[in-house]
């Protein structure tokens, strides 16, 4: 599908499509956080603490591959804003989780609405067996890539640890 183009080609054929894929998952992403007005790490930061329900700083900066600190200036960034809060742990009074505000909820609840939407269009020209093929072959991508799918969505579920 995809060949030389250039004078230089790194990839074709599945590899090329794959990098495409994820450009243009990076252009949508990127259109979902402006038109938010937030950072691409911010919204991934939204999106990390959404499908884990609560997330430690730890946890992020080892599923983003962010440090603590970085994670820190995000996060107060987005309390300010009013889309997280801190939450004291329950048995650790050293630690704290980060849980998404009602504020927060409704920004996701759109930005997954708007992902729905375009990968729902399309979902709806294909039949169930070839939706569930394409799922099973990326989630298998995936893991070729190192991506550990235990981990779920939100990445590594270690929100015990504090920071």
């Amino acid at each position: 599908m995809f060949g030389q183009t250039g004078p230089i080609q790194a990839v074709d054929g599945l590899p090329a499509a794959t990098l495409v894929l994820l450009r243009a998952l990076d252009k949508m992403r990127s259109r979902f956080a402006s038109e938010r007005e937030l950072t691409l790490s911010e919204l991934r930061v939204l999106s990390r603490i959404a499908e884990a329900r609560q997330a430690s700083p730890k946890m992020l900066a080892g599923s983003m591959n962010l440090t603590t600190g970085a994670v820190t200036a995000i996060s107060d960034r987005l309390v300010e804003r009013d889309l997280i809060v801190r939450v004291a742990h329950p048995s650790d009074r050293r630690a704290i989780f980060l849980e998404l505000t009602p504020a927060g909820e409704a920004v996701m609840a759109g930005v997954y609405d708007d992902y729905r939407g375009a990968i729902t269009a399309v979902a709806d020209t294909m039949t169930g067996e070839e939706t569930e093929l394409l799922e099973g072959l990326l989630l298998r991508l995936a893991t070729s890539l190192g991506y550990p799918l235990e981990d779920g969505l939100a990445g590594a579920q270690s929100t015990t640890s504090a920071t």
